[in-house]
């Protein structure tokens, strides 16, 4: 029989995940006067930021607010730069964001993983997790599901979609980003390497199986180190932990073939040393909520404005395809996400944020990215620290709460 730990603390807001969604959450809602508790697995925070090893930062221009002061504080640090002057160093990464946590007054448990949820009456009622003190229920008001896979809105009854028409194989191909040292000068300007890898393994008589239309080496800030992005797992369920497992271990036999095949290709590579692979599998792609409004493709090609919107996104359409070898890119109109598709149905003290926000297939593959998502935490945080200081529910919280200054500020990061 299980002994579960009952929790007495009284929380305004509970936060399950820490990556750039959860953890600007969990300061915004902080310094808005929440009572917080954040949820996380790893062992820092920042999650695809820093444990997925996930350079360079997309979309973070035309934003203000959080997501900056996350940059200006990277700046000061000479912890920002490297590719199109958006890549960063993650343990600086890291160190800046626990510590504007604990200066929000954020409750973290490292280490921890959500595993279910109680609930009645439309409402979440408890959570339980499990760590090394055994499994413990939690309890607060109102709740956010930062998991990027929808896991407590999906256990609490939500409706959720996968891929597209409900098919996980046509959800995006994953990646496991890796880490590198002694890169050849020309390539550390960004410069596509997939010719050089094509050419690798033509030499060893393999033709290119690399599964990535452009791979990237990604300099990023410091003298001699970059992220590389060429791995792509295919097919894989990412809602099936075997299939993440397989797909973890086809990931790192993808680098260490290329890394091999570059270092027996060319002189210009002698010198590259990998450093490691990341701890967090790359999914692109996983649960979509079914949410007071889902962001669609017509929203995107028309640059669809709303009363609520939170943040505008300029990052295009970018699928990385499982069936087919090339990425789908398609440009867009810049739009914005409103407040409502983060707004599960059904549930009244539940808010979702980060890329399984209530979206179609292809909307999702545009505003999916991290400097997006850590808008769109922003807004949650504000608007669940305004709902239990003021005893209301999530949807009557004035939009002047979480819109202002995202949707249309002149405060843009350039």
């Amino acid at each position: 029989m299980l002994n579960i730990i009952h929790n007495e603390t009284n929380y305004d807001v509970i936060i399950t995940g820490a990556g750039p969604s959860g953890v600007s959450a969990a300061i915004s809602a902080g310094r808005n006067g929440a009572k917080v508790l954040l949820i996380e697995q790893e062992n820092c925070l920042g999650g695809m930021w820093t444990s997925g090893y996930m350079n360079p930062l997309f979309d973070y221009k035309r934003k203000d607010g959080l997501l900056i002061e996350i940059i200006k504080k990277l700046k000061e640090m000479d912890a920002w730069g490297g590719m199109w002057n958006a890549s960063f160093n993650f343990e600086t990464m890291k160190f800046i964001l626990e510590e504007m946590c604990l200066d929000a007054n954020v409750n973290i448990l490292y280490e921890t993983r959500y595993i279910g949820c109680d609930t009645k009456d439309k409402e979440i009622k408890e959570i339980y997790v499990s760590n090394i003190e055994g499994i413990t229920s939690y309890k607060a008001k109102y709740f956010i599901d930062a998991s990027g896979d929808a896991m407590l809105a999906s256990d609490a009854g939500v409706k959720c979609f996968v891929g597209e028409d409900d098919d996980y194989k046509t959800c995006q191909a994953m990646t496991l980003m890796f880490l590198v040292s002694g890169v050849p000068e020309k390539y550390k300007e960004g410069k596509i390497i997939f010719d050089a890898v094509e050419e690798a393994f033509k030499k060893e008589g393999k033709g290119n199986s690399l599964n990535f239309d452009k791979p990237f080496i990604i300099p990023a800030p410091g003298k001699d180190f970059a992220n590389v992005q060429l791995t792509h797992m295919k097919g894989y369920n990412p809602l099936s932990q075997k299939e993440r497992t397989e797909a973890i271990i086809e990931g790192r036999n993808q680098l260490m073939k290329v890394f091999k095949a570059l270092k027996e290709y060319d002189d210009d590579f002698k010198n590259l040393s990998l450093i490691s692979s990341a701890p967090l599998l790359g999914v692109r792609e996983s649960r979509r909520i079914d949410g007071e409004y889902t962001i669609t493709e017509d929203d995107l090609m028309n640059g669809t404005k709303f009363d609520d919107g939170i943040t505008t996104v300029t990052f295009n359409v970018d699928i990385h395809s499982s069936s087919g070898d090339k990425q789908d890119c398609r440009k867009i109109t810049p739009y914005q996400i409103p407040f409502r598709s983060m707004i599960p149905k059904r549930l009244n003290n539940l808010l979702v944020c980060g890329r399984c926000i209530s979206g179609t297939h292809i909307a999702m593959a545009s505003y999916r990215v991290t400097g997006n998502c850590s808008c769109m935490g922003e807004a949650c945080g504000k608007a669940v620290a305004y709902a239990a200081k003021n005893n209301t529910e999530i949807r009557n919280v004035p939009t002047e709460v979480y819109c202002k200054p995202y949707a249309e500020s002149a405060l843009y990061e350039s």
